[in-house]
């Protein structure tokens, strides 16, 4: 009897995992696009009206965005998990994944400084639920499989727009390796890690204060110190306030173009400050992007301040690597597997080492943004 039962749905299991990530990746492509529009239009098409972004503008869309956050959180559902915890894979119903892709886009539109990995995976993941249901897909671990395929299928989307445009790669002279930028690849990996801690770091206080509920105070609290953030930036700089809200990884292969060493911290100080509320306060949407921006920025601050240490898209490039494996928990050879692929794709075969090397550093540090979320007490009940 109970090889009948396991039968019956692997039989199906291959044709629904394959459908579960074909339609996965369709609709997660269909739901970046949208997302991404509603970014552009916001923060781009309506702002180009002005010189620069007005105070008011940008104070009131993330005060809007946290007040709608609040509404979905409290009203429609909250099924969504917080940034803080990475990307986790589960299944989701039609009503359950309502509530946290409003949620989601609703913080991303409304320029809170977190990614669309989380959208994708949650579509992906609803489709999955769907499918395995459809198909007559029992058991725990066949339905995850099949929403395992899903969630893969819809985080896929996330690169086939700029593999196809060419848009992740950074213009790099250099035709060899070169072991000076070897040497250089264990500084900014330390220093992009350390930014990423210290972000983490301050998410984990704020979360525990919250208590992981929805709070409509500090919601509109952490808007504000955003919003201010992004005004301060822009009044110190004169650059666009995209370098602060919204996750800003579009932005990265233009950070060469910035060739101001005060500019660049800057802009890293005040994204870390906007980053480290949005992952704590009870926005909804993923760590990953928003962190890549602040280590690919380290990266290239320090290629500013030394002039005779790293080039500019080697720093960029390590310090890219090393933030993406101290926001995530990663197995050693998956850190080393990442930070070849990043390497390559990015920055081409010869700036493979230096990105290994930084994949190394990084997961060697410990992720002490999540001893302090352990450590801390928990919020007493209201």
């Amino acid at each position: 009897m109970s090889t009948q039962a396991v039968a019956v749905p692997a039989r199906r299991l291959i044709p629904a995992m394959l459908m579960a990530g074909i339609i996965g990746l369709g609709l997660g492509y269909a739901v970046l696009e949208l997302v991404n529009a509603g970014i552009g239009l916001v923060w781009e098409t309506i702002p180009s009206n002005w010189s620069t972004t007005p105070a008011w503008y940008i104070i009131g869309v993330l005060v809007v965005a946290a007040v709608v956050v609040y509404v979905v959180r409290t009203s429609i559902g909250d099924a969504g998990h917080a940034p803080l915890q990475g990307i986790s894979v589960s299944g989701l119903t039609p009503q359950e994944y309502l509530g946290a892709i409003l949620a989601i886009v609703a913080s991303l539109i409304g320029g809170i400084v977190l990614g669309p990995e989380v959208a994708l995976v949650a579509t992906g993941s609803v489709v999955g639920t769907l499918i395995a249901k459809w198909m007559g897909i029992s058991g725990a671990k066949p339905v995850k499989k099949v929403v395992g395929l899903g969630a893969l299928g819809a985080i896929l989307a996330l690169f086939v727009g700029p593999l196809i445009a060419g848009t992740l790669s950074l213009d790099n002279p250099r035709q060899s390796i070169e072991v000076d930028q070897l040497v250089w690849a264990v500084v900014v990996a330390v220093i992009a890690t350390v930014a990423i801690t210290v972000a983490r770091v301050g998410a984990a206080v704020i979360a525990r204060w919250t208590g992981g509920r929805p709070n409509l105070v500090i919601l509109v609290g952490a808007s504000l110190i955003v919003a201010i953030a992004a005004i301060a930036m822009q009044s110190l700089t004169g650059e666009s306030v995209l370098y602060v809200v919204t996750s800003s990884e579009a932005l990265i292969t233009d950070l060469p173009t910035l060739t101001s060493a005060s500019t660049v911290i800057t802009i890293i100080i005040f994204k870390a400050i906007a980053y480290a509320v949005s992952m704590g306060a009870g926005f909804r949407g993923g760590p990953f992007f928003p962190a890549m921006f602040i280590g690919a920025a380290s990266g290239l601050f320090i290629a500013l301040v030394i002039p005779s240490g790293p080039s500019v898209q080697a720093a960029i490039v390590v310090g890219f690597v090393a933030s993406v494996i101290a926001t995530a928990r990663m197995k050693w050879w998956l850190a080393i597997a990442l930070g070849i692929v990043i390497g390559f794709v990015v920055g081409t075969w010869t700036l493979i080492p230096a990105a290994v090397i930084g994949a190394v550093v990084a997961r060697a540090v410990p992720r002490w943004g999540d001893w302090v979320a352990s450590k801390l007490p928990a919020p007493a009940s209201a």
